[in-house]
């Protein structure tokens, strides 16, 4: 083969195969919207969020409605050619969490403007965004272990590095590990359009980590998230496409979940479904990553029209 023929398969794989390592890259991927379903029960699994969603939301009405502007949200936020429709975004969100306030059915009063219901709602973004990267691309180099909720836990930056190994700009992993720093960076702008003091972001990833974990672990999910968990999957008020794909939706979304929050909602999960679940990922692994840009790219397009009306 020639040079140039050479430089169009490299092209070629680059175009069809690359990972986003930018905020920007990972939010245009259609595959980080396995992860919505998910995010959504965790978000609803905060007591706050779920008394709010249950008591001030139409969910049930039209389930795809907090979806929809949760990815308006997202993509006017991050993306360069939505970025005129911030301010506009940002008013909705203000101007919808305003009314949300009352008292859950323990008597705990609640707000919409908790910064840590605020930074909960925004951790559940990332969180799921990154548990779809990874089943499709693999972890980012510096993961070492798992966390009690099963999340990919970095090396703790604590621990002294080696001397004999100094992080190196012009090394391949140094240089994705830098990256997958800025990504979780990024997504504090999240938190901070819906009020939450910059400061409360989680320093990086390993600190995320353990905020993460402590924050699942502690979760006791309520009778408003699992009502809400049987309204979404019910779908009722859904257009009869969106039925159809409820099985999917649910599956993958119980297959993401952290163990003692699907327990928790009762989703039902046994090793078969676990098999499963390793199948179909290993299938979108296979696929995905060859599909073209334009396609894998599509619904963030819609979703940004929408904004320029």
């Amino acid at each position: 083969m020639t040079a140039a023929g050479d430089r169009r398969g490299q092209g070629r794989s680059s175009r069809y195969r690359a990972a986003p390592t930018t905020t920007e890259g990972l939010a245009r991927e259609a595959v980080v919207l396995a992860g919505a379903g998910a995010a959504i029960l965790l978000q609803v699994s905060h007591p706050s969020v779920g008394a709010g969603v249950a008591q001030h939301s139409d969910f049930a009405a039209d389930p795809l409605k907090r979806l929809r502007h949760t990815l308006q949200f997202v993509y006017a936020a991050v993306l360069p050619e939505a970025s005129a429709a911030r301010e506009r975004v940002a008013g909705w969100v203000g101007a919808a969490h305003g009314p949300v306030r009352g008292t859950d059915a323990t008597g705990r009063s609640y707000s919409a403007a908790d910064p840590q219901a605020q930074l909960w709602v925004t951790a559940t973004l990332y969180w799921a965004a990154e548990q779809a990267r990874w089943r499709i691309w693999g972890e980012w180099p510096d993961v070492v272990t798992g966390g009690p909720t099963g999340l990919a836990v970095p090396a703790d930056p604590a621990v002294p590095a080696d001397p004999a190994d100094p992080a190196d700009p012009a090394d391949p992993a140094d240089q994705a590990v830098a990256k997958a720093e800025a990504v979780y960076r990024d997504y504090a702008v999240l938190g901070t359009l819906l009020g939450m003091p910059a400061d409360l972001w989680p320093e990086d990833r390993a600190a995320f980590a353990r905020y993460w974990d402590a924050a699942v672990v502690n979760l006791e999910v309520t009778d408003d998230a699992r009502a809400i968990c049987r309204d979404l999957f019910a779908a009722e008020a859904a257009p009869w496409w969106l039925r159809r794909l409820m099985p999917l939706v649910r599956f993958v979304s119980a297959g993401m979940l952290p163990v003692r929050i699907r327990l928790q909602l009762g989703l039902d999960w046994d090793g078969a479904d676990s098999r499963r679940e390793d199948a179909l990922w290993g299938v979108l692994r296979a696929v995905y990553p060859r599909l073209p840009l334009r396609w894998r790219q599509l619904p963030a397009r819609l979703v940004v029209r929408t904004l320029r009306v």
